[in-house]
């Protein structure tokens, strides 16, 4: 099954939030929910209503789903190839079993290149047509 970007970001972002911020997580997915957050933090750099609506969704999902979602859209972020390899990498290391069975695979179009860290193994996809 495949999710569409603004599912993987928003799941990503609820995941690593009631995962990513308590003592027991681990390194990894501590970093790895770093790493979404910063990367959706420079594409909002700035717009400190933005950065408030992140922190917001993480404490309330349902009531900033459609707000978060918009400002997703609007930033461009859910066309970013960094972002959605980091959510994807985020949920893969939150739920091991799901993405085992393909449960968080990702597709972007249009993209002339792609990392994503899958597990501790790199994965990089490069297309260029002439």
């Amino acid at each position: 099954m495949e999710l569409e970007a603004v599912s993987l970001v928003l799941g990503a972002l609820a995941a690593g939030g009631a995962q990513g911020l308590q003592d027991t997580a681990s390194a990894a997915v501590q970093e790895a929910y770093a790493r979404l957050r910063g990367l959706l933090a420079g594409r909002v750099r700035g717009d400190r209503e933005m950065e408030a609506v992140i922190d917001d969704y993480i404490e309330a999902p349902e009531a900033w789903r459609t707000t978060l979602e918009t400002a997703l859209q609007e930033s461009g972020a859910l066309n970013d190839p960094a972002i959605l390899g980091a959510a994807h990498h985020l949920m893969a290391l939150h739920d091991p079993a799901y993405a085992a069975r393909g449960q968080y695979s990702i597709s972007i179009d249009n993209s002339s290149g792609l990392q994503v860290n899958h597990l501790g193994g790199n994965v990089q996809v490069n297309t260029f047509n002439s």
